[in-house]
């Protein structure tokens, strides 16, 4: 490999760095403990080092998804070369930046997908129209459908005629059954992704919906009455504990989204080096000195 290659290659990593050091430093540093911070359960530093671990959890387990639409599912035709993706992370960060410095909440998804989409049309890249429409649904939605349900559960908690040790337990069994469904890689068959019931479903040699539903209502009522329990014993302690889990599970998942979007757009170079190996069934994202693998999506 040329000198110049490989010059280029390091700063590409280096643009990726400052990508995530902003990343951190703005949606998935401030984001999942900032209720919790505010409500004096937990301190500043200490949210901070939770959301470290929890976000590297979160990119190992789930982070692959992201990365790979990032890096080859937005753009068809061309692949982004070095200079490229340098130019994708230093404007996506450097928008990203300036929001933090001015105080204004710029989306991380928002400044990298279009930087990836800018950037890849300029050098003769084509429109992949279908996931720019799934991308945007899902832009356009999530705020009415989040808002819609925070708005519901909002309007039931502070109410006096619903106890907290039954509305708080309430959300805790439903955090348990999203949980239970989503899919965190190598659980699927095969080393694939796959979900809590399903791999429970597997173990037990039985499968279907019944089946689905049945291992959902158990991980619900298992949330449930432990949140309920520890409310009822400790009413004070209880809503702080079920507070930072909230805010680890949200750290968690931010990790899983966010780390796609500053190591995505690096996926063209290694994939042209051979750092990605791919089949028509299965990828690999290198984290460094871990293996992420999931079902293979077609860009």
């Amino acid at each position: 490999m040329e000198l110049a290659t490989v010059a280029l290659f390091l700063v590409a990593g280096l643009a990726s760095l400052f990508m995530a050091w902003v990343i951190g430093a703005g949606s998935s540093g401030a984001t999942p403990f900032a209720p919790a911070v505010g409500a004096n359960a937990i301190s500043t530093m200490r949210a901070a080092f939770i959301v470290g671990i929890l976000g590297l959890a979160g990119a190992v387990t789930q982070g692959a998804n992201v990365s790979e639409a990032i890096g080859s599912g937005l753009i068809g035709g061309v692949s982004l070369p070095a200079s490229g993706v340098i130019l994708v992370l230093l404007i996506g960060a450097g928008l990203m930046a300036i929001g933090i410095k001015t105080g204004y909440p710029i989306a991380t998804a928002f400044t990298v997908t279009g930087s990836v989409i800018g950037v890849g049309l300029a050098i003769g890249g084509s429109p992949v129209w279908p996931k720019y429409l799934q991308v945007g649904a899902v832009w356009v939605l999530t705020p009415f459908i989040g808002g819609g349900v925070a708005y519901g559960i909002a309007s039931l908690l502070p109410r006096e005629g619903v106890p907290e040790v039954y509305s708080i337990p309430l959300l805790g069994a439903l955090v348990g059954a999203v949980l239970a469904n989503v899919n965190f890689t190598m659980l699927g068959p095969n080393g694939t992704a796959g979900s809590i019931t399903g791999a429970v479903g597997r173990s037990l040699g039985v499968t279907g919906l019944p089946v689905t539903v049945g291992i959902t209502l158990v991980a619900a009522a298992g949330v449930g009455g432990l949140v309920g329990w520890d409310v009822r014993r400790d009413e004070a302690g209880g809503l702080r504990r079920f507070l930072l889990a909230l805010g680890s599970l949200v750290a968690f998942s931010a990790g899983g989204s966010q780390v796609g979007l500053a190591v995505g757009p690096l996926m063209p170079l290694l994939d042209d080096v051979g750092v990605i190996p791919r089949s028509p069934s299965s990828r690999a994202v290198d984290w460094g000195s871990s293996w992420v693998r999931g079902p293979a999506r077609p860009g």
